[in-house]
């Protein structure tokens, strides 16, 4: 099943000749209730490999290709060009267009940050990360006698988390597919 055929259709004029064409209307949306989505037992993590592409993972975990739709609709992917990750020389070449060059991404800082406390590692093997806050470089500069407690991040590194975040991946467990898909047949119709 594609994703448009769901949708209702509408009658434009779009010559303005009094000939009507009948068209998918686009302008509807279906939106996945964010309960749903962070309800542990409705979705599996998935970390997107080199290589991979919605179609293809719809089709290793769905069975269907078709479904893809469904991948980008569950995880909140509009721009399939942008909000997937970056792999290969396909990083490096988005970073050069955006700041002129590895170099210059590398030296330029975008987030100073205070160090809160430490990361922390409990008696029961539970770890806590490190607390930290974003600061301005005033006080960034105030704690030059700790380095401990400071930290810079530069958008290179900041650029690459982002990149790294858009491999997480949340699926819809197969067995919810049927009834999302009867869902946004009533919705869309």
């Amino acid at each position: 099943m594609s994703y448009f055929s769901n949708f209702p259709t509408t009658l434009h004029d779009l010559k303005d000749t009094n000939v009507k064409t009948e068209l998918t209307n686009i302008l509807r949306r279906f939106k996945v209730r964010p309960k749903a989505k962070d309800t542990v037992a409705t979705y599996y993590d998935y970390i997107m490999q080199e290589g991979d592409r919605p179609d293809t993972i719809a089709a290793k975990y769905y069975g269907n290709e078709k479904l893809a739709w469904l991948i980008l609709l569950f995880n909140d992917i509009i721009d399939p060009f942008y909000d997937l990750p970056l792999y290969g020389q396909n990083f490096p070449d988005y970073i050069k267009v955006k700041y002129g060059s590895v170099q210059t991404a590398n030296a330029t800082v975008k987030h100073y940050y205070k160090i809160l406390e430490e990361e922390k590692l409990l008696i029961d093997g539970t770890r806590l990360p490190r607390r930290e806050v974003i600061c301005d470089l005033a006080t960034y500069n105030s704690l030059a006698g700790t380095p401990t407690l400071r930290k810079s991040e530069t958008v290179y590194e900041w650029e690459e988390k982002l990149n790294e975040d858009k491999k997480k991946l949340k699926l819809l467990d197969k067995r919810y597919v049927p009834t999302l898909l009867k869902e946004i047949a009533s919705v869309l119709r």
